[in-house]
């Protein structure tokens, strides 16, 4: 779980996992005592950095602490919802699936906005309701790394490129689809996501999303 200044939130998504072992990836908060309080009293491990990393080099800074075969990657910003692994695990009798995703959706708000109902039907992290390989230039061109299970044996020292601050979920789709790996999308595994609550707030990180366009295109030129 990588994290940065959001404890309120990290610990909601704790208590989801109650139960499963947990890596916390403190990157560089402001406040990571905080991180590291929420860290303890839901007995997962915490790992801090001093200063901001980025999300690639925190997610591959968790998967050096774990030793499971299987390793399920989670956005702070993010709830499972009950019986959402299951679903994804049952790929992975599959030795060639490397990685399962499952579907993420907005989190319910007390009070819908227009921002909010946009959201509901065109939501950036929202892959749909059919499931199926996920394949550059297919109906599924990639998944968010927002949550996302990896089959351990697929990452020799690091998974994701700690280069990309942004973009590095569909950097490494197509690294695995190019080493002759299978990813899959399953729907039946839902997880919530609390995204941007204001209008600035979603514009900058929709634009934010746009500018990975360019480092992507040159890591993958076809």
């Amino acid at each position: 779980i990588p994290v940065r200044d959001r404890p309120e939130q990290l610990g909601r998504l704790l208590t989801s996992l109650e139960g499963m072992a947990a890596v916390v990836v403190d990157d560089g908060s402001s406040n990571a005592a905080a991180t590291k309080k929420m860290a303890d009293r839901h007995h997962a491990v915490f790992i801090g950095s001093a200063v901001n990393v980025g999300p690639s080099s925190a997610r591959n800074a968790g998967l050096a602490a774990a030793n499971t075969p299987l390793i399920a990657f989670v956005d702070s910003d993010c709830v499972p919802t009950p019986g959402w692994l299951e679903p994804l695990l049952g790929h992975f009798d599959d030795p060639m699936v490397a990685a399962v995703a499952p579907r993420i959706v907005p989190a319910p708000v007390e009070r819908p906005s227009p921002l909010s109902r946009y959201e509901e039907v065109n939501s950036s992290l929202d892959r749909g309701p059919a499931g199926g390989l996920v394949r550059p230039l297919s109906r599924i061109p990639y998944v968010p790394s927002a949550a996302l299970v990896v089959r351990r044996e697929v990452a020799v020292d690091r998974l994701f490129d700690p280069r990309l601050r942004g973009g590095e979920d569909v950097d490494l789709v197509w690294r695995l689809v190019d080493a002759g790996w299978d990813v899959r999308y399953e729907p039946s595994g839902i997880v919530e996501h609390q995204g941007p609550q204001t209008l600035a707030g979603f514009v900058s990180r929709r634009a934010f999303y746009g500018s990975t366009a360019a480092p992507l295109s040159a890591r993958h030129p076809a």
